[in-house]
């Protein structure tokens, strides 16, 4: 088992993990907001949302939950469902920078990106189909949702879930301003392998340098298949 993560050996899903230590939030948050307001507004000006969900990359995820018996609205993957929300809203409300730059990224990759507080989880990390009525809350959400069986999910070293498939993240290990240490989750799937997670996952720590500020350690990207 690597230090970083795992991956349960029925999932033929890619992977790439990488953790930040010691984030130091050195530029001004206007400057992420600024970044992922422009990105967006060229976006939405460009392209439509049925274009961009037509995307190999996007339709990639949709197919991966087709082939676990997992469609519908709750199991909309969280890249197609930003889009959707961002062609709704015709713009980016920030929140944080840490989220504005990862959330950037994803959106110029069509890659699904997680970020979850490290002093709320223990590594390793496990991807892990799920046995049917474990119960988790999401972010912005006040009621836990029970999951079923046969999807799939991140559990940390302690079996404390971090998400529901790629969908959505829990509310327990969501970044905050109090965020320092981070774990990344970079998630494809057959269209979208190690290659394109690895420069993803590059692209992602450049991105949070160039945005938030630099990290006194960086492991990884580790890439399971």
């Amino acid at each position: 088992m690597d230090a970083l993560g795992t991956r349960h050996a029925s999932l033929a899903i890619p992977v790439a993990y990488m953790v930040l230590r010691g984030l130091h939030r050195t530029y001004d948050p206007q400057i992420a907001a600024a970044a992922i307001s422009d990105y967006v507004t060229a976006l939405v000006a460009g392209t439509t949302y049925e274009q961009l969900a037509d995307t190999p990359e996007l339709a990639g995820y949709r197919q991966l939950h087709a082939l676990r018996g997992k469609t519908g609205r709750q199991f909309l993957p969280s890249p197609e469902s930003l889009f959707k929300l961002l062609f709704k809203r015709a713009n980016w409300r920030s929140f944080d920078p840490i989220v504005d730059a990862y959330t950037l990224v994803s959106l110029q990759t069509l890659v699904s990106i997680g970020a979850h507080d490290l002093a709320c989880l223990r590594l390793p990390v496990t991807l892990a189909p799920t046995v049917g009525g474990e119960s988790l809350l999401t972010i912005g959400d006040i009621t836990p949702v029970t999951l079923s069986a046969g999807e799939y999910c991140y559990r940390d070293a302690d079996g404390q879930l971090l998400g529901r498939m790629e969908c959505r993240q829990a509310e327990a290990t969501k970044v905050t301003a109090a965020t320092r240490d981070l774990l990344f989750i970079v998630q494809g799937h057959a269209a979208l392998g190690a290659r394109e997670l690895h420069a993803a996952s590059l692209l992602l720590g450049q991105t949070l340098t160039e945005l938030v500020g630099f990290a006194d350690a960086i492991e990884g990207p580790l890439v399971i298949e």
